[in-house]
């Protein structure tokens, strides 16, 4: 019996070695739940990537849908051959303009313009506008980021020809919001830029000192006055071209805000705090740029 007895505590000695204590439990616990941890943890970080990814490939798109449909815009301008109208004006407005940071401690300059040309289809001429506003409605200045804008409205060539100046006034009824006299379409939300640059024939920036003919009547510019004092040659305030003159090429450079950032710009109330927001948010912004050549240029007016 002593012998049977001893060799039970022996077998209950043995199976007591043989099982996990309290501490390796908890080891192998917290080993399990940093493992899960560290794959959950690499699962939002492929969502979050897939979500980024998926979101600039949209917003790529949209970029480059809007860039086709402009083109087919832009290249059916016509020079109307009237001395008392427009056939082109681009605008930058009175506001502030966004700078952003760019490293190593250089800025760049985002600018907001206003664009309007006419264009022609058979007996009929169309007026067309581009233009950011940042309102819920249409009317009121542009601010750092807003919304990009059409506007057209048809008209048939004997009307136009009788009343020129309908067609461009209506322009500005459309950008205040109120009686317009043609649909305003949404293209684009959170544009931070929208520049324009037109050329001559020879692929030469237009500005004050460019040679013309029939210049002082039938060509306005005027050079943009940087806030804070000065002029650049580069950018144009005013441009507005009648009578036979349209630009060769206009150039057409675009930032649009990727979506999260512009979330998160709208939900900043202060105006200063968004402005220095997207001051350090250069990176998170994609630029579309092309330069549009003009079918119906006039070689005669340059």
């Amino acid at each position: 019996m002593k012998t049977q007895h001893t060799s039970q505590a022996e077998r209950l000695r043995r199976a007591a070695s043989d099982a996990f204590t309290l501490i390796e439990i908890m080891v192998v616990v917290v080993l399990l739940s940093l493992i899960i941890l560290g794959l959950l943890l690499m699962f939002d970080q492929t969502e979050k990537a897939f979500r980024a990814g998926t979101a600039q490939t949209d917003q790529l798109e949209a970029g480059r849908m809007f860039n086709d449909f402009l083109t087919r815009d832009v290249e059916q301008i016509v020079p109307t051959g009237q001395s008392n109208t427009v056939n082109f004006w681009a605008q930058i407005p009175n506001y502030q303009p966004l700078r952003q940071i760019l490293p190593p401690g250089s800025t760049r300059t985002s600018l907001l313009q206003d664009v309007y040309f006419v264009s022609r289809q058979n007996q009929t001429m169309s007026a067309v506008a581009y233009f950011v506003r940042t309102n819920p409605g249409i009317g009121g200045n542009p601010d750092l980021a807003g919304t990009l804008y059409r506007y057209q409205t048809n008209i048939p060539a004997g009307v136009f020809n009788s009343n020129p100046h309908w067609a461009f006034d209506s322009v500005f009824t459309a950008t205040n919001g109120t009686n317009a006299s043609g649909p305003v379409s949404k293209m684009l939300d959170g544009v931070v830029e929208f520049r324009i640059h037109c050329y001559d024939t020879n692929g030469y920036l237009l500005n004050g000192e460019s040679a013309i003919n029939y210049y002082s009547n039938y060509v306005n510019f005027q050079d943009w006055q940087i806030p804070g004092g000065g002029t650049t040659s580069n950018d144009m305030q005013l441009y507005i071209f009648s009578n036979n003159i349209e630009p060769a090429y206009v150039e057409v450079q675009l930032g649009v805000l990727e979506p999260a950032v512009l979330k998160r710009y709208k939900s900043i109330p202060s105006a200063i705090a968004r402005s220095n927001f997207l001051a350090n948010h250069a990176g998170n912004v994609q630029l579309f740029r092309q330069r549009i050549p003009i079918r119906n240029v006039d070689p005669s007016a340059y």
